[in-house]
């Protein structure tokens, strides 16, 4: 953005200019205290130099006389050392950078110098140990002293020189100071003013216009596409309250659009409601689905009032037209049957993918009617658990696009034509399924019936009114324990209502008829689930009482039989060895009668007892039988039990 490249320019100007203004202000302040520096160093070394002569010059002086007054050498040697130094220091002096002024002084001092050595040769030169000369020696250290005093001055002029520029050096100082304030505050005003335009130039290009555009957020989230920002300039802000401006525009149309939309789904979603409250009516397949293309029709606006819908057959090799609307009869006649993968329906059938031509007639896969007017056509698949049952085909206007959500919406539709001839065709195998089942119900030879929980009749078959004397009016929400014996009452809640339940699956209960006569049933029970939650019971009940009196002559007639053979048995396992018995009881009564009277009186009395247990065995053959005759074709009382 033009403006984000504006800003780091400003600012990088900014900051080039302060820091530039700082840099040449450091170097002028570094520059000027690096000559101060010298400056003063230099007059710091003349300071010293200065000093050092002055020194040795009166040092010159006070050897000088010492030696006049003394004659000692050593002072001699000391004032020519002093004087070497002096000498040497002048001219080090003079190798300095010095101004015209101090050139001058340093030449007169060099001067100076050379009259004092003149002064002192001569000095030495006249002096006499003893005395002699004494005039001139005095003459000449007068003039000596003079010359010193005459050095000594043009140092003081020297001095004064070297603070005449000392003080040069301050003011140059203060006059730098003076000069480093005020590029300080130069710096200081630069940077305010930078600021401060800046601030300005912010002010004006970012913050009104992001000021305005914030108030254009809020207005356009409250809902008022109307609202336009107000433009200041041409720059990076100001283009991008343009685009606010234009993406208001745009959204205030795409909200129009999205109306419009949303009324044209609305209306679709009616479409698919109506569709859904046709297929739920009731009537035959073909009225509901000629409803459904009626309402079809009549909801999508897009669609020319006519269409029709193919259902493939039974064998999957043909479709045949079952409802249309607004079709000539010629094609009507023309199209009633159509083969599976021929013309565009038999490719939608075939594939199950919804199509969408729109060239129509023109279309190179529309063969069954060449050469036709161009209009386009929409075949819908109607599908049901991903199997094709039928399509649907209608007529869009010229000016209809097909969007995914017109796919989604004629997909859904198609779904649900599907459900309702899965459902129809469904309802027609159960209620097949239900008429033949209640038949086998009806006219089976079985008593059969259902019951609740409590025990009250649900349904009865033809079987169990005739047996009971009873219709089934009468029957319907009556117990089935009224009709049972107290013993047939309790066995039965016992083993179908949850105490024995599963012990047996066939029981034999007692029933009371109409008209008070007693019956026997076998009964087999299962339970009823919903849900997997047990609702009731499922009975199927076989009549047994003319087989139960049957069994009871059976039982006696075997009974007979059993006795029969029981006397058999006892005439022959008791009479043999009771033969035997009596035989040898008599044998001893007749050799113990005079022996011992007591032992025959015990035998006699087991004979008499012998005797009567013949008797018995003979009254028994009286009800014995010559053989054992089967009954029922074989079937013993132990097989009845069985059973």
């Amino acid at each position: 953005m033009r403006i984000q490249r504006r800003l780091i320019g400003l600012v990088g100007f900014g900051i080039l200019l302060i820091l530039t203004i700082a840099v040449f202000s450091l170097l002028n302040m570094t520059s000027v205290f690096s000559l101060t520096t010298l400056a003063v160093n230099q007059v710091s070394v003349e300071f010293q130099k200065i000093w050092e002569i002055e020194k040795q010059v009166e040092q010159m002086s006070r050897h000088a006389r010492r030696y006049v007054a003394t004659s000692d050498m050593r002072f001699r040697n000391s004032f020519e050392l002093s004087r070497t130094d002096a000498h040497r220091m002048v001219e080090d002096m003079a190798k300095l950078d010095l101004s015209d002024r101090e050139k001058v002084l340093l030449s007169r001092l060099s001067a100076d110098f050379e009259e004092v050595g003149k002064k002192s040769s001569r000095l030495f030169s006249a002096y006499d140990p003893r005395g002699r000369n004494r005039v001139l020696v005095q003459s000449l250290l007068s003039e000596l002293d003079l010359v010193v005093a005459m050095t000594s001055r043009d140092i003081d002029v020297y001095k004064e020189e070297s603070a005449v520029q000392l003080g040069a050096i301050m003011g140059k100082l203060h006059a730098t100071k003076t000069r480093i304030n005020f590029l300080f505050f130069i710096i200081l005003a630069t940077a305010v003013t930078f600021l401060a335009g800046f601030g300005l130039y912010i002010h004006r290009t970012v913050s009104v216009p992001l000021y305005e555009l914030w108030n254009g957020t809020g207005a356009i989230s409250r809902g008022n596409l109307d609202y336009r920002m107000k433009i200041y300039s041409d720059s990076d802000i100001g283009k991008l309250g343009e685009r606010f401006n234009t993406m208001a525009q745009k959204l205030k149309q795409s909200y129009g659009d999205i109306e419009q939309r949303l009324f044209d789904r609305t209306r679709e979603i009616g479409a698919l409601n109506s569709v859904a409250l046709t297929l739920g009516q009731a009537g035959s397949l073909t009225t509901v689905l000629q409803n459904s293309l009626v309402m079809i029709l009549h909801s999508l606006t897009n669609m020319e009032p006519r269409g029709g819908i193919f259902l493939i057959e039974p064998d999957g090799r043909q479709l045949r037209l079952v409802v249309q609307q607004g079709l000539p009869a010629e094609f009507i006649e023309q199209e009633q049957t159509l083969q599976m993968g021929e013309c565009l329906c038999g490719m939608v059938a075939e594939s199950g993918e919804l199509m969408f031509a729109e060239k129509g007639c023109k279309d190179p896969r529309h063969t069954r009617k060449a050469g036709g007017t161009e209009y386009a056509h929409v075949i819908v698949p109607i599908k049901s658990r991903g199997v094709v049952l039928g399509v649907m085909f209608l007529y869009p206007t010229r000016e209809f696009t097909l969007q995914p959500s017109d796919v989604q919406m004629l997909d859904s539709i198609g779904a649900q034509l599907g459900m309702a001839i899965e459902n129809f065709r469904f309802y027609g195998e159960v209620k097949e399924s239900s008429e033949k089942f209640w038949d086998l119900f009806e006219n089976a030879r079985d008593i059969m019936f259902t019951m609740d929980l409590e025990g009250h009749f649900t349904a009865v078959n033809r079987s169990a009114e005739k047996f009971l004397g009873y219709s089934k009016v009468e029957l319907h929400g009556k117990s089935v324990f009224d009709f049972l014996t107290s013993e047939g009452a309790d066995a039965a809640r016992k083993r179908l209502l949850g105490e024995h339940a599963g012990l047996r699956r066939i029981v034999e209960l007692e029933v009371l008829r109409r008209d008070g006569t007693p019956a026997f049933v076998e009964v087999s029970a299962r339970a009823l689930f919903e849900n997997r939650i047990a609702v009731g019971y499922q009975l199927s009940a076989r009549d047994v009482t003319e087989q139960k009196h049957l069994r009871e002559m059976l039982v006696k007639a075997e009974r007979v039989g059993a006795i029969g053979q029981v006397g058999v048995a006892v005439r022959h396992e008791i009479n043999n060895p009771l033969t035997t018995v009596i035989g040898n009881i008599e044998l001893l009564m007749e050799r113990y009668e005079d022996k011992d009277k007591e032992l025959v009186a015990r035998l006699e009395t087991i004979l008499n007892n012998a005797l009567r247990i013949a008797e018995t065995v003979k009254r028994l053959e009286g009800i014995k039988k010559e053989k054992t005759v089967d009954y029922l074709k074989g079937v013993k009382m132990t097989d009845l039990k069985e059973g």
